[in-house]
């Protein structure tokens, strides 16, 4: 890293750059971001996980992406050999092709995992409704509950009642019916303040991204 005495001027140096708007490409100019701010390294903690949403945040603000759903810290945790050691080469031999390189590989690494993601969340939809059929537990509040867990996979019953706009007990029952089939999963272990996860979802988006 820089002497500490630099960093305040090189953080304004890389703000300038980022605020900029030329005519760099949105995905290499998110790659030369996250190295110079790896490189800088001004925080005392945090440098890789700020760097990492610095690269899906600028992208998002850029128009690039429509939500915040490129992640690309799995990628760099399992190549973190090969990333350090890029990071490295742009510092000691300027190599910002190689880095480019495997940076750019990761996009593409990700975006197909996330097609992937995309197709199991779609099928789980399907799934679950067969399941609610098969369990005789119809009407339009559990569908709309099914709705409301894929936006909000982690629910109390308060929610539950709000979302849905139906009374307290009914909306315990409901939970009750879906914890009972296993598409809920009650978390806290208290008995009051309960929380429930919605866990065949919860499991798909955590996927690949244990490390």
């Amino acid at each position: 890293p820089p002497p500490p005495e630099q960093v305040p001027e090189l953080m304004q140096d890389l703000e300038r750059f980022i605020q900029n708007d030329d005519k760099t490409p949105r995905l290499i100019k998110a790659a030369l971001i996250h190295a110079q701010l790896e490189t800088i390294h001004p925080y005392l903690d945090g440098n890789g996980r700020m760097g990492r949403l610095m690269i899906t945040f600028y992208l998002c603000s850029k128009g690039v992406l429509a939500r915040p759903l490129l992640y690309l810290s799995y990628y760099l945790k399992r190549y973190r050999e090969d990333y350090y050691t890029l990071l490295n080469g742009i510092r000691y031999q300027g190599n910002w092709e190689a880095w480019l390189a495997f940076f750019l590989q990761g996009v593409i690494d990700v975006s197909n995992n996330s097609i992937e993601t995309a197709k199991k969340i779609i099928q789980l939809k399907e799934t679950l409704i067969e399941r609610l059929l098969e369990n005789n537990i119809g009407g339009v509040h559990a569908v709309k509950l099914i709705d409301t867990l894929f936006d909000r996979p982690i629910i109390t019953i308060g929610q539950v009642t709000e979302e849905l706009r139906i009374s307290r007990q009914s909306a315990t029952n409901l939970v009750g019916k879906f914890e009972k089939i296993g598409i809920l999963e009650e978390i806290t272990g208290k008995e009051r303040y309960k929380q429930y996860m919605f866990v065949d979802y919860v499991r798909i988006i955590e996927e690949g991204t244990r490390i």
